[in-house]
């Protein structure tokens, strides 16, 4: 364990035959947070867990391939994260916690709890995605190495080397692409609490399958966040942590006895 600036603790655990890092901000009920693609833990979420750290347990682990993890190409890249993610889960003896997730993140968190359900204490997808609709248009993987950020570029060249993130595209790309829209039944049946967060500038189709989810389920919520595009939690760093912290805190209160209804 190494410890950071910020009072954050950099952590390590073996699944795989790979090693993989986690970052850990201060005491409580644990939340688990799931970066974008080609982000690591702490570029995505140092913001948002100093925010919410006074009152929970903030873990950002860095996916297998991104930051200071390890990585193994593979045919079947989600699964294998969802795998890491239950066994550092258990491996922290973490129980039900909440589950953050942001763009492939959020694909990766609701996948998490569809693979194995009661995972979650509750869920919050910002810029929310349940899979490829018949008629998306997929992005070339071309176009999308040309645009993609050069902060998040940069990220990996430490542990991977500069052309690294070209791998994590590639790999994040085919697996996201070749992941099919979930059903209406299929979303309805998510057990925990949901809430979902897009900007009301993000791409319409995370903001018509956030909609559609709180349409078909009864415990989950869409709220769009004002001024914002893709990224609200960086865009719009306090409402975000506003919006998030007062779902957190309702479904707590449901655990304890309390019912929570949803009023954000």
């Amino acid at each position: 364990m190494t410890e950071q600036a910020g009072g954050s603790s950099f952590c390590t655990y073996e699944r795989d035959g790979l090693t993989l890092g986690y970052s850990v901000v201060s005491d409580g009920h644990p939340i688990v947070f799931v970066h974008g693609a080609t982000a690591t833990g702490e570029f995505e979420w140092g913001g948002l867990a100093a925010g919410l750290s006074p009152a929970y347990r903030c873990i950002l682990p860095d996916l297998r391939g991104h930051g200071r993890s390890g990585f193994r190409g593979s045919d079947n890249t989600g699964d294998a994260m969802c795998a890491d993610l239950l066994h550092l889960i258990d491996h922290l003896k973490l129980g039900r916690p909440h589950i953050v997730g942001f763009s492939y993140g959020s694909e990766i968190s609701l996948m998490l709890e569809l693979l194995a359900p009661g995972t979650a204490r509750s869920l919050v997808l910002i810029s929310p995605g349940t899979g490829r609709p018949t008629d998306y248009r997929i992005p070339r993987l071309e176009s999308l190495q040309r645009r993609w950020p050069y902060a998040l570029r940069r990220l990996h060249e430490a542990n991977h080397g500069p052309e690294h993130w070209r791998l994590l595209v590639t790999a994040l790309h085919e697996d996201s692409v070749g992941r099919s829209e979930l059903s209406s039944d299929i979303l309805a049946g998510i057990g925990c609490p949901v809430l979902l967060l897009a900007g009301d500038r993000d791409e319409p189709t995370r903001q018509a399958q956030g909609r559609r989810f709180a349409e078909v389920n009864g415990q989950a919520r869409y709220v769009e966040i004002a001024g914002a595009a893709h990224a609200a939690h960086h865009e719009c760093p306090d409402r975000v942590n506003q919006v998030i912290g007062e779902f957190l805190a309702e479904v707590d209160l449901e655990r304890a006895g309390t019912p929570w209804r949803g009023q954000l």
